[in-house]
């Protein structure tokens, strides 16, 4: 599957992005919505020696969550999570695998597509942290190319390894799972004017099972469902920080 790249812009004007906060957001006036197709639920995909590689990854990063949990915020922590994060290569959804969809929109009234994008990008740990979820290693702001692990308490815990690609001339963010990701996916969010002086935010997320964790976890928990709980989080985040300025 080949990521989105919008079309050349020049580079955005400086805008004005206010500071974080903390803590889950109603998203009560936001429309949030979403519409899934493709193939549910996920199946894992890849040969077996892929898939039993992609579990065990899987598995020590969900052991490294659970110490993560124990220790709090501990420069150790971060630092093993960096020295991992460099032996992970991305794992995007394997073309021509049946693949799940998931379309999800959210308005923020009267806010300008490049102040969103930008508040999304200097602010990951507040956008994130509205829907549960913490960084690792600790970040002020995402850069091209980094790589992080996004850390919910769940049971189990789970360190998912993620990516990120940006493309500021497009109001674009990509999103990538890498080696060991419960998922192999990526969610593309745009930013885009709703005509009306406001911001349209679209998401579109696209994945498959990693390994039979995947098919373990569909069984006791309803992993997709937190996915939408997540998303949903990040999106009322979003609305509600920037339309309250």
């Amino acid at each position: 599957m080949e990521p989105y790249r919008g079309p050349a812009l020049p580079p955005p004007p400086a805008v004005s992005v206010p500071g974080p906060r903390t803590g889950p957001r109603t998203g009560a006036d936001n429309r949030f919505d979403f519409a899934v197709g493709g193939a549910f639920p996920p199946k894992p995909t890849g040969n077996l020696m892929e898939q039993v590689r992609q579990g065990a990854l899987t598995a020590a990063q969900s052991e490294a969550a659970a110490y993560s949990q124990l220790l709090g915020d501990r420069a150790a922590v971060d630092a093993y999570a960096r020295l991992h994060l460099d032996r992970l290569k991305p794992s995007p959804p394997i073309q021509g695998a049946p693949t799940s969809l998931t379309d999800y929109t959210s308005s923020i009234p009267g806010v300008a597509p490049a102040q969103a994008y930008a508040y999304f990008v200097r602010h990951p740990a507040a956008v994130f942290e509205a829907a549960g979820i913490r960084v690792r290693p600790a970040t002020q702001s995402l850069v091209d190319g980094a790589k992080l692990f996004l850390e919910e308490k769940g049971l189990p815990p789970v360190w998912a390894p993620i990516t990120v690609r940006l493309e500021p001339g497009a109001n674009t963010l990509h999103i990538t799972t890498l080696d060991g990701h419960p998922l192999r996916g990526t969610n593309r969010f745009v930013f885009e004017g709703d005509g009306e002086g406001g911001t349209q935010v679209r998401q579109y997320s696209a994945f498959q099972g990693s390994s039979p964790a995947t098919t373990v976890g569909m069984a006791l928990m309803d992993p997709i469902e937190r996915q939408h709980d997540i998303w949903r989080g990040v999106h009322a985040h979003l609305h509600d920080v920037l339309r309250s300025r």
